[in-house]
């Protein structure tokens, strides 16, 4: 059945704005502008549209997650984009991030290691008339886009410890934003000055782990 966007979705997704993200001191208008007009529940077609805008993360395929709208925002409040950016991603996963920060960055070189979720989100993002996204079948460990530099990175995963790779790939600056760690998880905000990582440690999270390996080694033990 076609998945379609009513008045009783939208008013769910108003809600959610509202009562999730501007009531915990999310401020940023153009993050909130983004998350009023990207419907979640194209994203998470296999729960009722209720659920879609609940405050919580979402099982979808492959074993991952939708994360929890709050927490999106969240992160995207301390990543700062602007229109000027250009953003790497690293695991796109549903493709509900990438649609959120495509209404307010320039471009976004998107990567993901799970050819299903890059096929899905491909479908939605299309649907929805996205034409600044490039989603890629790749994982982090691996040379992406190589000798390309991003304004902003942002992973929806969490690694051991960042790859130290992938700073390489942020401008002078530039602002990464990752989670990080294994039982115990933050997020941490890290900025590029004179060469050197600034690290600072932010908020408690949950997220799922940072898949290692090249996607080659990880198909092949699926």
């Amino acid at each position: 059945m076609e998945i379609t966007d009513t008045e009783t979705t939208l008013a769910l997704r108003l809600a959610m704005v509202s009562e999730q993200l501007t009531s915990r001191g999310i401020v940023h208008p153009a993050i909130l502008d983004a998350f009023k007009n990207i419907p979640r529940h194209y994203f998470v077609s296999n729960v009722s549209s209720e659920k879609a805008y609940s405050d919580q993360p979402l099982q979808i395929k492959a074993g991952q997650t939708i994360s929890q709208p709050y927490v999106v925002a969240l992160m995207l409040s301390y990543l700062d984009i602007y229109p000027q950016h250009k953003v790497l991603e690293i695991g796109s996963g549903s493709g509900y991030a990438t649609a959120i920060m495509s209404k307010i960055c320039k471009h976004i070189y998107a990567i993901e290691v799970y050819q299903e979720l890059i096929e899905d989100s491909l479908r939605v993002i299309q649907k929805l008339n996205i034409s600044n996204v490039e989603l890629n079948h790749s994982s982090a460990w691996e040379h992406f886009n190589e000798g390309m530099v991003y304004d902003r990175i942002i992973l929806w995963a969490s690694p051991p410890r960042i790859p130290e790779h992938i700073f390489d790939s942020l401008k002078e600056g530039g602002i990464l934003v990752a989670p990080e760690g294994k039982s115990q998880q933050y997020v941490w905000i890290c900025t590029k000055r004179d060469g050197n990582i600034i690290r600072k440690r932010k908020d408690p999270v949950r997220f799922v782990p940072l898949v290692q390996g090249s996607v080659h080694e990880i198909d092949r033990n699926m």
